[in-house]
């Protein structure tokens, strides 16, 4: 029997989302008006195979909803997996019509292997799909820490995560740093990716990366399968900036229940994992503090997201920033900025 599901997909979906609704703290918004169209879901089936044919005995199989403008992420909380079983197959259900990009990880080997292909979903099943797991790519270089008192380097950790629409499969690796300050990071899958610490550094913040002479800190880079990326120069710096001030209401009393949200003032830096965008949520005592955003002009507003990283779409950002005040950063400014919330 075929499932059915409401067209919020790529390929499909009548909802328009041209047309951002902006609704205050306490406002009730009425005749909001959504039109879907049932339509028949499909099973997408296939095997999974190491790069030497034979097959994968375990795993994971994700379809992620292919972006159209290739700027921004997956829809949020939209995407489909399988676990590989005993006999390297995958199965996907209740896939709506659309258009996909299937992942996958193999977990037979250290460190696993990898595969990403497009696939369509139209009326029909999609079966027998072949998934060729390859070799993941290798980082290596060293780290470099800018100001008085690094932190012991064997406590660092980096990793690579997916600057790719929906990221990768599975966690991401990292790697710890040597004492020497050399790190190798092994296991990172093709396509796009920054550098970033896997570990908090307080009193630190990202402040370069270096790759072939150029500082790619806020441009991901692309990956091939068995690539060995060498001679990377990530630097830290004590140097920080910060933005902190207080969400009270309109009596003066202290708001915890929100969030505090900088982005950047060009959309080209609303992207997942931009170092220009952070939020901070208020203290007991409504107070909150923004430490890790590099020198730049910013947009600071106070929302409720309904999602976890949903700061980081940019047709969410693209409508904050109506309310948003300008705060422009420069190296190890200091700038406060107080809110009212209406509570009516």
């Amino acid at each position: 029997e075929k499932a059915y599901a409401p067209t919020y997909y790529p390929g499909v979906g009548s909802i328009n989302e041209s047309q951002p609704v902006n609704v205050g703290v306490g406002q009730e918004l009425n005749a909001v008006n959504f039109n879907l169209l049932l339509v028949r879901t499909a099973h997408v089936t296939g095997t999974v195979m190491n790069d030497d044919g034979s097959l994968t005995y375990s795993g994971q199989v994700n379809l992620q909803p292919e972006t159209s403008g290739g700027g921004g992420r997956g829809r949020l909380g939209v995407n489909f997996g399988s676990r590989v079983d005993g006999e390297g197959k995958f199965s996907i259900g209740n896939v709506p019509p659309g258009r996909y990009i299937l992942r996958a990880r193999g977990t037979d080997t250290d460190p696993p292997l990898f595969a990403s292909q497009p696939i369509t979903v139209s009326s029909g099943d999609v079966s027998d799909v072949a998934v060729i797991l390859r070799p993941g790519a290798t980082i290596s270089g060293t780290v470099t820490f800018e100001g008085t008192n690094a932190p012991e380097l064997s406590q660092v950790r980096l990793t690579a995560p997916s600057a790719d629409p929906g990221g990768g499969v599975g966690p991401n690796p990292n790697a710890r740093v040597e004492k020497d300050g050399r790190f190798a990071l092994d296991g990172v899958s093709a396509g796009s990716h920054w550098i970033r610490a896997a570990n908090q550094l307080r009193g630190w913040a990202l402040k370069s990366v270096i790759v072939d002479g150029r500082d790619l800190v806020d441009t991901p880079f692309e990956l091939r399968s068995g690539q060995k990326l060498n001679d990377v120069n990530v630097v830290f710096t004590s140097k920080q900036q910060e933005i902190n001030g207080t969400v009270p209401n309109e009596q003066g009393q202290p708001i915890t229940d929100f969030t505090v949200l900088a982005f950047p003032v060009d959309p080209g830096l609303w992207r997942p994992l931009a170092r220009q965008i952070a939020t901070a949520r208020p203290d007991q005592t409504g107070r909150f503090q923004i430490r890790s955003l590099p020198p730049g002009t910013y947009y600071v507003v106070t929302v409720d997201p309904a999602e976890q990283g949903e700061w980081f779409e940019p047709a969410f950002l693209d409508q904050q920033r109506v309310t948003a005040t300008r705060v422009i950063l420069g190296d190890s400014d200091i700038k406060t900025h107080d809110f009212k919330i209406s509570t009516r």
